[in-house]
């Protein structure tokens, strides 16, 4: 299996030479260094790392301006870097969907299971997300269905079980979605009542 591919969001070269060195060292593929948060945002949609390590306070865009920049754009497990670790500073972290936060200098012992937690967090995310699309999918088709079982009720003086067997029926025939058909059958019906 591949090693994790880890890109380094810190400003502060000796933090981020230290972090570079535990990661190698724990097997973790650095791919990149990011010395400002506009670099990082950069980078990210560059190389496409597995995870990122970001520092909070950063030049030219703030650590969390960056991961929230990142998470629109291509999400990406991040784990939060600061110095600070006051509720505002983690409450901003929080906010920028970081899945994991460290406070510097970070221990090397830390690793291991920050990155696990942030990746298997990010997984879990992600599923969920699919989910939700899924379902939201789902219920769209379902009103579409629904609309057009109605006009072939209306139409055709169906009952309701004949009128969905006539769209499954024709789904199979055509070998096409249920929505495919009864969107036909919507736009036909627009098109036959205007």
């Amino acid at each position: 299996m591949a090693a994790t591919r880890i890109l380094i969001a810190e400003d502060n070269d000796l933090v981020s030479l230290t972090l570079e060195e535990q990661l190698k060292g724990l097997g973790y593929d650095v791919v990149g260094i990011a010395r400002s948060g506009t670099e990082a945002v950069n980078l990210a949609l560059r190389l496409r790392p597995d995870l990122i390590m970001m520092d909070i306070r950063m030049p030219e865009m703030e650590g969390t301006e960056a991961a929230a920049r990142i998470r629109d754009q291509m999400p990406t497990p991040i784990i939060m870097l600061t110095a600070y670790a006051d509720k505002e500073t983690i409450k901003r972290a929080e906010a920028a969907g970081a899945l994991a936060y460290l406070v510097k200098p970070v221990n090397e012992n830390e690793l291991p299971p920050a990155i696990n937690i942030a990746l298997a967090r990010f997984r879990e995310i992600q599923a969920l997300r699919t989910h939700v699309d899924e379902l939201e999918e789902s219920l769209e088709a379902r009103k579409v269905i629904e609309r057009a079982k109605g006009i072939l009720m209306q139409r055709l003086g169906l009952s309701e079980r004949d009128a969905y067997e006539r769209l499954r029926q024709r789904a199979r025939d055509k070998r096409t979605k249920m929505k495919d058909i009864a969107q036909a059958i919507i736009e036909a019906e627009e098109l036959l009542g205007q």
